[in-house]
C-alpha cells in the first residue's frame, strides 16, 4: 500500500504559535528587485508540503526564470511533516509562505501579524473521502470513523453544522486504515488521494469541504506586515512573477511536471497530470474568472472569521482589510 503525503496540517501550526510572539519581526529583510549594480535580491518561499502540482505555478516561475526577471534570486523550500511555514515566515527566516486561510486568522488572533497576499485555490481541493456508496451528503458522515488532522477548523464546522456523532481519529498520511474499514472516512485532496485509491482498486465517493459552507481559501500565499511595510517592492516583484508562473503552469503543466518530479521523486507523471487537470477549475474558476488569479474577497474572509469565532477557534474580531490584500496581484 502506497502512503500518501498529507499537506494540510493545521495541528502542527497551532502548536507552533506560542513560539512566535517574540520572533515575529524576524531578520529576513531584503530589498525588492535587483540592486543598483544588477545583483539579484535573495528571497525565500516556504510551501506547505513537498513539491506537488498544488505548488506548480511557483515552480514554473522558478524554472522559467520569471523570478529572476523580476530581480529575485528565489528559493522554494518545501514543507513537510512537523514543518510550519507560518512559524518560519513569522520568525523572519523566509519572506513568503503557503498556508490555509484559517491559519492566517489563528496567527493574527495570537498577535502574529501575518497578511495574505494571494489565494492559489478559489475552491479548496480538500475533500472528505468515503467508500463508494457510503458518502453522498454530509449527513452521511454520522456514525463514521473519520480521519482528519487534529485541530482542523473545517471539520469542527462540519460536525457542528450537521450535528454529527463520529469517532474522530488523527490522520497520519497513510490510507491503509481507510482501505481496510468500509465505515471509515478520510481527509484528502481531490488532486491526489482519489486517483491513488482508484489505482489501488478502491472505489470512492467524496465531498468537497467547500460545499459544506466552510468556504476557506486554500494554499494562501502570505507574508508579514513588516515585509509589506519595509519592502513593498519585494512583495510586488514576487507576486508578479508568481502570477505569471501560475498562468504558465495552467497552459504548460506537462512541461513543468518533470521539474516537480526532480524536486519530489515520489511523484509519478500520471499523478501529476491528473492533479494539474483536477486543480485548474478550482484555481482559475470562481472569483478568479472575473478578477484574475489569486483574488480574495472581503465577504469570504469575513465569513471565515465569523465561523472561527463561532467555533471558539479564535477570540478576537478585526477589520479584514488588515488580514489580506489584493494590492500585489496586478502589474
Amino acid at each position: 500500500m502506497r502512503k500518501i503525503k498529507s499537506y494540510k496540517k493545521i495541528g502542527v501550526f497551532v502548536t507552533a504559535m506560542s513560539m512566535l510572539l517574540l520572533t515575529a519581526c524576524g531578520d529576513a529583510k531584503e530589498s525588492g528587485g535587483s540592486s543598483k549594480d544588477g545583483e539579484l535580491t535573495k528571497a525565500k518561499l516556504v510551501t506547505n508540503w513537498f513539491a506537488q502540482p498544488e505548488h506548480g505555478g511557483n515552480y514554473a516561475a522558478l524554472k522559467q526564470d520569471f523570478y529572476k526577471e523580476e530581480g529575485l534570486d528565489m528559493t522554494i523550500e518545501p514543507g513537510g511533516p512537523q514543518i510550519s511555514s507560518t512559524q518560519i515566515v513569522a520568525s523572519g527566516k523566509a519572506q513568503f509562505g503557503y498556508t490555509q486561510a484559517e491559519d492566517v486568522l489563528i496567527a493574527r488572533d495570537k498577535g502574529i501579524p501575518l497578511v495574505a497576499i494571494g489565494a492559489i485555490f478559489q475552491k479548496s481541493p480538500q475533500v472528505l473521502i468515503g467508500h463508494e456508496g457510503a458518502l453522498k451528503d454530509f449527513k452521511d458522515l454520522d456514525g463514521k470513523t473519520v480521519y482528519t488532522a487534529p485541530g482542523s477548523g473545517y471539520w469542527e464546522y462540519i460536525k457542528k453544522a450537521n450535528d454529527l456523532e463520529v469517532k474522530d481519529m488523527a490522520y497520519t498520511g497513510s490510507l491503509a486504515t481507510f482501505i481496510d474499514d468500509p465505515n471509515a472516512v478520510t481527509q484528502g485532496y481531490v488532486t491526489s488521494e482519489p486517483y491513488v485509491l482508484e489505482q489501488d482498486g478502491v472505489k470512492t465517493d467524496y465531498l468537497f469541504i467547500h460545499d459544506s459552507g466552510f468556504e476557506t481559501y486554500a494554499n494562501v500565499i502570505f507574508t508579514t506586515e513588516d515585509v509589506i511595510k519595509d519592502n513593498p517592492e519585494l512583495v510586488q516583484s514576487f507576486m508578479k512573477a508568481t502570477v505569471k508562473g501560475w498562468e504558465y503552469y495552467r497552459d504548460h503543466s506537462d512541461e513543468i511536471n518533470p521539474f516537480l518530479k526532480e524536486k519530489n521523486p515520489d511523484l509519478s507523471m500520471e499523478l501529476m497530470d491528473y492533479g494539474a487537470k483536477a486543480e485548474e477549475e478550482l484555481i482559475f474558476g470562481g472569483d478568479a474568472k472575473e478578477h484574475g488569479f489569486g483574488y480574495m474577497s472581503d465577504e469570504r474572509w469575513t465569513m471565515l472569521q465569523d465561523e472561527l469565532l463561532d467555533l471558539g477557534i479564535i477570540k478576537k474580531k478585526e477589520d479584514v482589510s488588515k488580514i489580506f490584500t489584493n494590492d500585489y496581484l496586478g502589474e
